[in-house]
């Protein structure tokens, strides 16, 4: 599929607003630029929203005045300027270019010898470019093969039915149901597991054992620490454009 399609497969798949985009780095300073950040969404009344970095700074959105922005999720991906204005109760106040929908989930109990459930969830292959914990989720960079005529899910399984379970060591498997939708191309996603439900008490953090299967079929592990409470140094941004983010029909 040449790049135009999956242009116009990624903008049908996908919620956008107004047009403009670009990428930054970490350091939130120049007005000049734009940036790209994974945030979490709140709802602040109606249909008004402002965002928090993963490092905790909340974002005001002063344009577009009449965002209808409609999320599905708790996480998005944002596209923006920082602004000279202040507005108190916030660190930054932001021109608003694009949102996109991250999904954003749970991780689910099945049991090892559900093989109905397992099947259902799937054994498909599944790049996973990044792993990284923040303001409390599991967020994970991902790629793999796609046709554009059937929704992928993703799922962080565990086989502990109480998720709270008290162990040094928390082992999870992410994931992936290609649904028999066609291998045409390579595509590009974010997704977010929320880790709060393993806060346990007398402890301050959990590490996780996450796997996958990896495409050759080679099964790949990695660990992830999650501290309570704490937020990142830094937000995390984005260097991918949005017209890469082409597999957002996911569930």
């Amino acid at each position: 599929m040449n790049k135009y399609m999956k242009l116009l497969l990624g903008l049908i798949l996908i919620s956008t607003i107004t047009l403009g985009y670009s990428s930054c780095s970490d350091d939130i300073d120049p007005v000049d630029n734009y940036w790209a950040s994974l945030v979490t969404i709140n709802e602040i009344g109606g249909n008004s929203y402002d965002f928090t970095l993963d490092n905790g700074k909340k974002l005001w959105v002063k344009y577009p005045a009449d965002l209808n922005l409609n999320p599905k999720y708790e996480r998005g991906i944002i596209y923006y300027t920082v602004l000279e204005e202040q507005k108190e109760g916030y660190e930054h106040t932001i021109q608003l270019y694009r949102f996109y929908d991250v999904l954003t989930k749970g991780a689910i109990y099945i049991a090892e010898d559900d093989k109905v459930k397992q099947d259902s969830i799937g054994y498909d292959p599944i790049k996973v470019h990044s792993m990284w914990e923040a303001a409390g989720f599991l967020n994970i960079s991902f790629g793999y093969n796609a046709g554009g005529n059937a929704a992928h899910m993703l799922n962080l399984i565990s086989n502990e039915e109480d998720l709270s379970v008290n162990k040094d060591v928390v082992k999870l498997e992410f994931r992936h149901n290609q649904s028999g939708d066609p291998q045409y191309y390579p595509a590009d996603g974010y997704v977010s597991f929320d880790l709060t439900p393993y806060q346990t008490e007398g402890r301050d953090k959990v590490t996780f054992e996450i796997t996958w299967k990896d495409f050759g079929g080679q099964i790949k592990t990695k660990e992830v620490e999650y501290k309570y409470g704490s937020a990142a140094t830094q937000a995390k941004t984005y260097t991918t454009l949005p017209e890469d983010i082409t597999n957002l029909n996911i569930y």
